[in-house]
């Protein structure tokens, strides 16, 4: 049995794909960042001033978190055979 990632998320289980996601989230905040300084925010509602804006930032959160579950599961879940008897013996 080969311990090389495969499939759709075996990118994910590659030594290097920490380091480039945590890059990846550095960069976004940094854009996300100047964006901010750049761009002003005058004249912009604030999501609690909209009619059902709290409600419908909320319903989308909660969204978001429940279809993530489907990823999140693919990239912990343990590998067939992990748990085998070569690994108990000592």
């Amino acid at each position: 049995m080969s311990d090389k990632p495969n499939g759709f998320w075996g990118w994910a289980l590659t030594k290097q794909a920490d380091r480039n996601m945590l890059v990846f989230i550095v960069i976004l905040c940094v854009l996300l960042g100047g964006a901010g300084l750049v761009f002003p925010s005058s004249g912009v509602p604030f999501i609690s001033e909209i009619p059902f804006g709290a409600a419908v930032a909320s319903f989308a959160a909660a969204l978001v978190a429940v279809v993530a579950t489907w990823p999140l599961r693919f990239l912990l879940r343990r590998r067939i055979g992990y748990y085998s008897g070569k690994d108990d013996t000592q």
